[in-house]
């Protein structure tokens, strides 16, 4: 009898404990609904079903809290993650940092930086792995990937070099000499953490690392070594080793049920010539599929052969169910510069959009190899500007107007024209689609995307002439040009927007300083530590204005051409050249493939002030869409964050922020309360003030 009692209490207790486990599971599943992975869940659709925040009470939303890092020395451009009532962010010096999701308070703060080492540079996201035991937090910081204890802070120590990998051990060049950093946002599948790496300076790869022990367990090298599948697309069979570029800087997703990763590419550098290289220079400007526990490729598209134009695929792929013909088919969908979607079957990279390959114009610049064909979507319909034509002109003044045309009128304009001595006048090097990529709305089929309508002018020049065409440049002027630095600071350093001149450094540097920020990189811009011996010498003197004008012959022997500088096309107000709109929400219908709706993103205030039509403008960040009827977007160089109704465009709440919002929102819920957090610290991109604010709106 004892022994029967005995074994009903025990039942009794395991009922207990059951019912216990499955109460806390409930009970916590509803106190907090999470952001846990960049785009808020690893298929990168950036969708919430969270709906207590809806299109008849956003109106009422206000400030719940605001977090000042201290940190006033560049751009976030994070999504932050936020876990069981705690966010994470960083800083652009890379800190990263705990806060109470409720209230903005830090929790611990968690410095990267060892024996003087000084971080900055972009970080786009933070990846999230935990166990029954464990609980991480791993992102990028320069050249190294970090794991950290998501509820001390405290960096892994078991995780490479106590609580850090270095991502440019072991490749083709010295570890000094690869420049490989990751700005866009890992991911995590299983017990591996994949990042994908870019470089001005080396070739580029994405890469595998065990969560455990920070050891790389694969590696995909986006310009491929001979016996690799594509190494036979470049015509330089030495350019893995000799080259760079082909980055994957925009982030990734994962299928986690079949086991795959995808990630799109950037073009080679340098980016508008690349001599004596012909064919299709497989991976650049591609789609990849790779198996995710092994590496090995499974698919590609490539959407530009051989980019001449700085096109890159600009935004982490989209994981989707896609309706055709009446069945359901797992897809994945690629955003672009061009302002054009594309669908695949994520399985096996069968082309669900309509594209036809299309015959495009020869370089005119010696050497030079433009591949003879390129891909045009005809379906879906674009979401942003296609060819540049007379009609699309500014007539915003007479005086704007006149010199557009006299613009227009000695350009070459239109997509896969190959640069040269001559404009080329092209949409699309800011996108399109940017970064930020596009939000898929799960329960309606529709793709939200934010764009830029801003044309470019690109003039090619042989660097080894000056402007009469007749004498060579220096040494020092030579290197800075053909290192691509005039694509920032320009042709004659006197910078570009936000991009600072470098005229008058000898005022504010000495040579050492200069060599420093070379080497190591500064706020945004990337490190260039394959500038070395007699190349940096010459390039610190050109910089300082101490060069002697004797030029250096043995660099000097044929024509090298380089871009005069990435020009947009504006006005001598500094308004875009083009009619507007300048920027652009977008609802793409995938059902049809048409466009639903079409508004304008932001504003010039001083224009609606004089009674011009709103007309958007150049935007950063990506927007969310939730099953609220919302879809959230801050990104615009008005510094305003708004909400648009999912249905029809229209915006329904909008409010100042205190700095630029070039970031992706995030939202979640404590307690039964509805959150939207935005990163607010503009860093002087596209103009306006650099700040240090994380801002969260809930409604009263």
């Amino acid at each position: 009898m004892n022994g029967i009692k005995r074994l009903i209490f025990l039942v009794i207790l395991i009922i207990i404990g059951v019912l216990t486990y499955l109460f806390t599971c409930f009970s916590t599943a509803n106190k907090y609904v999470n952001w846990d992975q960049p785009g808020g869940n690893s298929r990168q659709t950036k969708f919430s079903l969270l709906d207590k925040i809806n299109k008849e009470n956003v109106k009422n939303l206000e400030v719940a809290w605001v977090y000042n890092s201290g940190d006033m020395s560049g751009n976030v451009q994070l999504n932050p993650l936020v876990i069981s009532g705690i966010m994470y962010i960083t800083t652009p010096g890379q800190e990263l940092i705990a806060v109470d999701a409720t209230n903005g308070k830090e929790i611990w703060r968690f410095n990267p930086a060892r024996d003087g080492e000084k971080f900055g540079g972009i970080n786009r996201g933070i990846a999230f792995w935990e166990s029954e035991r464990e609980s991480k937090l791993l992102y990028t910081v320069g050249n190294y990937l970090f794991a950290v204890d998501r509820l001390t802070g405290i960096p892994v120590a078991s995780f490479g070099d106590n609580g850090r990998a270095n991502l440019n051990i072991g490749l083709v060049k010295p570890e000094a000499q690869m420049g490989i950093t990751s700005p866009g946002a890992p991911a995590v599948f299983e017990d591996l953490v994949i990042v994908g790496g870019m470089s001005w300076s080396s070739p580029s790869n994405v890469s595998a690392f065990n969560v455990h022990s920070g050891k790389r367990e694969w590696i995909f090298n986006t310009i491929p070594k001979p016996g690799e599948f594509g190494h036979e697309t470049w015509g330089d069979p030495d350019f893995w080793k000799t080259g760079a570029g082909v980055n994957s800087w925009a982030g990734l997703s994962v299928d986690k049920e079949n086991g795959i990763v995808y990630f799109s590419t950037g073009q080679p550098k340098n980016d508008f010539f690349r001599p004596e290289n012909e064919g299709k220079h497989l991976f650049g400007n591609a789609i990849v599929a790779l198996n995710a526990r092994s590496g090995k490729r499974l698919w590609h598209y490539q959407a530009i052969h051989h980019d001449l134009w700085d096109l890159d695929l600009p935004a982490a792929p989209i994981i989707i169910d896609f309706i055709k013909e009446g069945e359901n088919v797992p897809a994945v969908v690629q955003l672009t510069k061009t302002g054009n979607t594309l669908i695949f079957n994520r399985l096996n990279g069968d082309m669900l959009s309509e594209v036809e390959e299309v015959p495009v114009p020869p370089s005119k610049l010696p050497g030079e190899f433009a591949y003879p064909t390129q891909p045009l979507v005809k379906w879906p319909e674009p979401f942003s500007k296609q060819v540049v034509t007379e009609a699309d002109l500014t007539l915003r003044t007479p005086e704007a107007e006149a010199y557009a045309k006299g613009i227009f009128s000695e350009s070459d304009a239109g997509w896969f024209i190959p640069p040269s001595e001559k404009n080329i006048l092209y949409y699309g090097i800011h996108g399109g689609a940017e970064w930020g990529g596009g939000s898929y709305d799960e329960e309606e089929n529709v793709l939200f995307v934010n764009a830029n309508e801003l044309a470019w002018v690109i003039k090619m020049k042989n660097i080894n002439a000056d402007k009469s065409g007749e004498v060579k440049v220096t040494a020092g002027k030579g290197v800075y040009l053909k290192m691509g630095c005039a694509g920032c600071h320009g042709a004659d350093r006197e910078g570009q927007g936000e991009l600072p001149n470098l005229l008058k450094l000898k005022t504010k540097f000495q040579a050492n300083e200069l060599v420093k920020i070379i080497k190591e990189g500064k706020n945004g811009m990337p490190s260039f530590a394959q500038i070395e011996g007699k190349d940096l010498t010459n390039l610190i003197n050109f910089l300082l204005e101490n060069e002697s004008p004797s030029v250096d012959e043995a660099s000097n022997n044929k024509p090298v051409f380089r871009s005069l500088g990435f020009n947009k096309f504006l006005d001598p107000d500094g308004y875009p050249a083009t009619a507007p709109p300048w920027g652009t929400l977008n609802a793409l219908d995938l059902s049809t493939g048409k466009i639903k709706w079409k508004v304008p993103l932001g504003e010039y205030e001083a224009l609606t002030e004089k009674g011009h039509p709103i007309t958007g403008t150049e935007n950063f960040g990506g927007a969310i869409v939730t099953a609220g009827g919302l879809v959230f977007v801050a990104a615009t160089r008005d510094e305003k964050f708004r909400a648009f109704d999912k249905e029809t465009g229209a915006v329904l709440w909008e409010a100042k922020l205190p700095y630029g919002g070039y970031a992706t929102p995030s939202t979640y819920s404590v307690d039964g309360e509805q959150y939207i957090v935005i990163p607010a610290t503009g860093g002087g991109k596209l103009g306006g003030k650099t700040g240090d604010a994380y801002i969260a709106y809930k409604l009263p």
